[in-house]
């Protein structure tokens, strides 16, 4: 499979794992809307029982928020997929340098 197909894969799977309220992807993607000034961004009122995931949830429902969900997950998708990459190639050397 190319590079490119792989990234695409793993960017759907991440961004639908999020839709699905995985913990670990929501909390991954809370953090960077964080970093970022958006997270609270589309609920209207905060209160004390608001979850990141309820502000998640809100901030995907538009389309503008579902693409920068998935240029997230893309992104995430390429990084992750480098350093597999890198690790492999270092694994490589150093059985070849063996």
């Amino acid at each position: 499979m190319n590079r490119a197909k792989q990234i695409q894969l793993r960017a759907e799977s991440l961004s639908e794992s999020i839709h699905d309220g995985d913990a670990e992807g929501i909390a991954r993607f809370g953090t960077y809307l964080n970093e970022v000034g958006d997270l609270a961004s589309a609920v209207e009122e905060l209160t004390a029982t608001t979850t990141v995931a309820d502000m998640i949830d809100a901030y995907i429902q538009s389309p503008a928020g579902e693409a920068v969900l998935f240029a997230w997950a893309k992104d995430v998708a390429e990084d992750e997929l480098q350093g597999e990459e890198e690790d492999r190639a270092e694994m490589e050397a150093n059985w070849r340098a063996a």
